[in-house]
């Protein structure tokens, strides 16, 4: 049990080096002698305000050298601290400190015009004098901080963590090694990941570094360069970007920790890869167990998902039924955490307290443990995994999030209105919040935009819903409860209001979405593939918008706008569009008049169509081109309710390695797919060379004893059924790429033509490829090499479920009799459909036609 205080720790070691820098912030440095007399200012000022022992004493700050100052300085004072996150709302931080009961607020110049308005006593840091130690005797068991998150009640809870608690994370033997001497704090102070930010340096004598508010990879890289950074800590979220950005800027960082959502392996991956040397260790734990409860390290790519791993120092995990016994190893249940780092309860909620905070029955009498409320189960190898969440408790962006805490805001607003609020979407990173409304007779209901602004006043931005959805009722179960799997989707019963077009430019967009759609409704937030859009009428579309509109954008723009609000609002934020007349059309544009890049977003591995859904999702292989535009098309034909994502190959970005085997695509692309569904049933279709990678990935996924209920192929071969004495040409790759277009088998000659011509040749023939760019031309003629490659030299495993083949017919009517390869690797049955369009076009609208109903069938819409 750790012992002391976190002022005394400290003490220790200003004793013991008093002249070693403490913290850098920017310019500013302080030794851990300034830092002490700094923060004995602080706490002679505080009790001279009258602030008692574990009082809440509100922070809202930057990171800077002063933040450390201020929170060292209230606990010099016996006192707790709150910290206020700098994005909330004033209302939102009006609440808190009126919960907590809050006197004093430390503040600085840059923050003070969003701290809570009346009623606290307001302290700059920057204006008091250094002073002597004022010896303030604070037990072990005292409060040191309240951390605020999401109340399923619709009122905030604080989480009271004590000195013992932040000691036993500091005591543990993860931090020995010296991996954590020199830490970059990069997270807002009032997440609990501050915790390891501030006090593992600090207490242990090493060197806190504050990362300016806002940063990107290019600065996250020169300040680990600059500062020489040993030890770092990256949201899950942020540790994929990184990895999949610029990787190697964690090279020379000894330990790189992530966590708060479910960890990537293809990003562990690649991290390992670019830096050798470093520790990617996978952490989790709720703020009510003082930040971390588990780990998980790595030093090799992981072969599967990345499991919590095994509990800290003097922690104990269980997974327990219902009736708190324990599960068998292998079977799920919900875990439980208790020991070390449990922390005291919820501030001023002692019925909240006693319903999350237990007696541990397996441990000392006297001991509690936490109820997280995550499913879990332990593996053969004695470690946890994570299977999701219980309860009306979700994660949004790396957020945890009460949906009731919303739901009582939106009553609020509302008061004769039921309401109930949804996460729409199976990754925590593209989850998007939706409200469902019920409005009276004679009320006139709020639209989207102002219940948006009401709701932010009070709730942070992440739990604002991105959409409001109106019905006549909610849906019940025969009990009366809401039926929350009969909820529509976006788009079903929504306002009319709401989508309208609010201006000109919305107006005009509109105009044009619906000409090339042939329909006469669209709302501003309908999705153009959901519509029926394929990737070769995004391209008519822009084609009409330069034309008429005399703005130039690319396929990739509307791939990852994909509606007119979304577009509209894009191209107003980027100056494309300036003084929009009344009438429609431009009247001034900025010198920028080529269009602008949309980032490589829709160039990702992992390209997502539809987040939203209640049901299994359907991930969909890219063809040998590499790029997966073409399942957009599958949107108009799928439930609306079925996720649908798309994979595509490594490559397509900068200098990005392609596979070198079939077997390392299939390893990174399980990984892909278990970022949104750790676990089975899996659903796979793939298109030519996409058939043979998702068949691979059938069979790996069965040998690891997951389920796969949906394996279909369209026209696809394998590697095996081919006469590898033939050398493929040139002019095949380029057909394979691009679309199939004949002129480039029109063209005689085998010498490939360069990117330029090639881009040419696209724009002639209107293909959705014409703009992305020369580099990405180039990319996608490498990739499709190598995809061809991999294909010849690979050898299909076996799949013992069925397949449900989609054959097309050659240029004279007849089927292309692929379905016959197959039939030596299929334990099951093959159900072949033969749709009456050549290889080439069963990506086409018309063919789509055939083959999207008889998928939705199978799917079971």
């Amino acid at each position: 049990m750790a012992q002391g205080s976190v002022p005394e720790r400290f003490a220790e070691r200003v004793a013991l080096i008093p002249h070693e820098i403490a913290v850098v912030s920017g310019e500013q440095r302080l030794t851990y002698a300034e830092l002490d007399r700094r923060a004995n200012g602080i706490a002679r000022r505080l009790l001279d305000l009258g602030v008692l022992p574990e009082e809440p004493v509100a922070i809202l700050m930057e990171r800077s050298a002063h933040l450390a100052v201020a929170v060292i300085g209230v606990l010099k004072a016996g006192a707790a601290y709150l910290p206020l996150h700098s994005g909330n709302p004033v209302k939102r931080h009006e609440a808190v400190t009126q919960q907590a009961g809050a006197r004093v607020l430390i503040t600085d110049t840059a923050l003070r015009a969003h701290a809570p308005a009346d009623g606290l006593t307001v302290l700059d840091p920057v204006g008091v004098p250094p002073s002597t130690d004022p010896q303030v005797d604070t037990p072990a068991h005292s409060l040191a901080y309240v951390m605020y998150t999401s109340g399923s009640t619709g009122t905030p809870k604080g989480v009271a963590v004590t000195h013992r608690d932040v000691l036993a994370l500091v005591d543990d033997s993860l931090w020995q090694g010296r991996r954590h001497e020199r830490v970059l704090m990069l997270a807002p102070y009032a997440f609990d990941v501050s915790t390891y930010e501030l006090w593992v340096p600090l207490l242990h004598g090493g060197l806190l570094v504050m990362a300016p508010d806002a940063f990107d990879v290019d600065t996250l890289r020169r300040l680990l360069k600059d500062h020489r950074i040993t030890g770092l800590q990256l949201t899950a979220g942020l540790f994929r970007v990184v990895a999949d950005e610029a990787p190697d800027c964690l090279t020379g960082i000894r330990e790189v920790m992530t966590g708060g959502d479910v960890v990537s392996p293809t990003a562990v991956a690649r991290v390992l890869d670019a830096c050798p040397g470093t520790l990617v260790r996978a952490m989790y734990g709720p703020t009510e167990t003082t930040l971390f409860a588990t780990h998980h390290p790595m030093t090799e790519a992981p072969r599967g998902s990345v499991p919590l791993g095994r509990p800290l120092d003097g922690m104990t995990a269980y997974v327990l039924d219902d009736g708190l016994v324990p599960a068998p190893v292998g079977e799920a249940g919900e875990l439980y955490l208790a020991g070390a780092g449990v922390a005291r309860g919820y501030l001023g909620r002692s019925g909240r307290t006693a319903e999350h905070f237990l007696a541990d029955p397996y441990g000392p009498r006297g001991t509690r443990m936490y109820r997280t409320g995550d499913l879990a189960r332990l593996n053969a190898n004695g470690e946890l995994e994570f299977l999701g969440r219980v309860g009306n408790q979700v994660k949004v962006r790396g957020f945890r999030i009460e949906l009731g805490e919303i739901e009582t805001a939106l009553a609020a607003l509302l008061p004769d209105a039921p309401v109930v609020v949804v996460a729409r979407g199976d990754d925590a990173n593209d989850r998007r919040l939706v409200a469902y409304l019920v409005s009276g007779a004679d009320e006139e209901m709020p639209t989207a935009e102002e219940l948006s602004r009401q709701l932010a006043e009070t709730l942070p931005d992440y739990m604002v819903p991105s959409a409001f959805v109106v019905l006549d009722a909610l849906p019940l179960t025969l009990n009366g409860k809401v039926d929350h799997g009969a909820l529509p989707d976006l788009g079903t019963g929504a306002d009319d209001e709401v989508a309208a077009p609010r201006d000109a430019v919305e107006k005009d967009l509109v105009r044009l979405f619906a000409q090339v759609l042939k329909t006469e409704s669209v709302g501003i937030h309908d999705d153009f593939f959901e519509l029926g859009g394929t990737s070769l009428g995004a391209t008519r579309l822009l084609s009409r918008i330069r034309a008429e509109l005399d703005v130039r954008l690319a396929v990739r723009d509307l791939m990852n706008l994909r509606t007119v609000a979304a577009l509209a609002a894009s191209l107003r934020r980027d100056h494309l569009l300036e003084n929009w007349s009344t009438d429609g059309g431009m009247e001034r544009r900025t010198a920028d008049s080529k269009g602008r890049d949309a980032g490589s977003e829709a160039l990702r591995p992992l390209l997502t169509l539809r987040a939203n859904g209640s049901r299994t999702p359907v991930f969909c292989v890219h063809p040998g081109g590499g790029m997966a535009w073409c399942y957009t098309g599958l949107l108009h034909h799928l439930p609306n309710d079925v996720p649908l994502y798309a994979l595509q190959a490594r490559g397509l970005i900068g200098t990005e390695p392609v596979a070198h085997s079939m077997d390392e695509m299939v390893g990174d692309y399980l990984d892909q797919i278990r970022r949104i569904q750790p676990t089975g049933p899996y659903q796979l279709i793939g298109w030519s060379f996409g058939g043979n990678a998702a068949h691979s990935m059938a069979a790996r996924l069965r040998t690891q004893g997951e389920e796969v209920s949906l394996l279909a192929v369209l026209d696809a071969g394998h590697g095996g059924a081919r006469d590898h004495s033939v050398p493929r040409p040139p002019r095949h790759v380029l057909h394979v790429a691009f679309d199939g277009l004949d002129a480039f088998d029109a063209e005689p000659g085998d010498a490939l033509p360069d990117a330029h011509r090639i881009q040419q040749i696209l724009q002639e023939h209107d293909s959705p490829l014409a703009d992305v760019g020369t580099d990405v031309i180039d990319a996608v003629v490498a990739v499709t090499a190598n995809n061809i490659r991999i294909s010849d030299a690979a050898r299909p495993g076996h799949f013992d479920g069925d397949m449900l083949f989609f054959e097309a017919t050659d240029r004279t009517g007849a089927p292309t009799a692929l379905a016959d390869v197959w039939r030596p690797h299929i334990g099951g049955r093959i159900e072949r459909q033969i749709v009456a369009f050549d290889h080439m076009r069963l990506m086409t609208r018309e063919a789509l036609d055939v083959i999207g109903p008889a998928l939705a069938r199978r799917l079971g819409s």
